[in-house]
């Protein structure tokens, strides 16, 4: 009898062992299961986080590219404004300096007319002199020829004054030309090349939330 109760009690320990080591076991699964899970959301977090980084990053840096880009365009923009007043300026000078050198070689031509007009009236005068002296034949003609020979030598030595001055006139005015475009190419090879537009960073790829932050924006205001 006491050996019956005592094999009773340990098939009821033998059992109560197997079912405790089942009940651990299945804990065991459940707990891994759970902690698998936690494992692949944390996962999923960690992706969608590092996603949503590289699009906001990608998204400044393209930014950032606009507002260089904006700003390099204005730069130009100004450079060339700077430029076409330089144009506007070098004209000016050298127009200026045509029309300077045209009132020289207007006043040149006035002085000759004049010394024209006043060797003239000289030789007449002689002339007049000559016949009211009471000469005649031959001394009259020659002594008139020696007045005319005077007017002669006078008015060559004007017109010579006259084309001194308009080599001047034409040396000054090629002079300021030279100075003109030398100064304009000066200025042009001081511009920069065409401003190109920004080549933007491609949108990441990645898994988790779409930011959907779209393109960058060119502030032109």
């Amino acid at each position: 009898m006491c050996i019956l109760i005592g094999e009773a009690v340990a098939s009821t320990l033998s059992a109560i062992s197997t079912v405790g080591g089942l009940a651990s076991s299945a804990f065991g699964i459940m707990q891994s299961q759970q902690q698998a899970a936690l494992q692949q959301q944390q996962a999923i977090q960690s992706m969608d986080l590092q996603y949503r980084q590289a699009q906001q990053q990608t998204a400044q840096e393209n930014q950032a590219r606009a507002n260089k880009y904006v700003g390099e365009v204005r730069a130009q923009q100004a450079q060339r404004r700077s430029y076409y007043e330089q144009l506007t300026n070098n004209n000016e000078a050298l127009n200026k300096s045509f029309n300077q050198e045209q009132v020289k070689l207007n006043e040149a031509k006035d002085a000759a007319a004049f010394k024209s007009q006043a060797n003239y009236a000289k030789a007449i005068g002689a002339k007049g002199k000559i016949m009211a002296g009471g000469m005649s034949g031959q001394s009259i003609g020659l002594l008139a020829l020696d007045v005319d020979r005077q007017k002669g030598f006078n008015d060559a030595e004007q017109n010579a004054t006259l084309r001194s001055a308009e080599a001047q006139a034409a040396i000054g005015m090629d002079s300021a030309y030279t100075q003109a475009k030398s100064a304009n190419n000066q200025a042009y090879s001081k511009l920069t090349p065409n401003v190109q537009p920004p080549l933007m960073a491609p949108k990441p790829m990645g898994i988790g939330t779409d930011l959907d932050l779209g393109i960058p924006t060119y502030n032109w205001s």
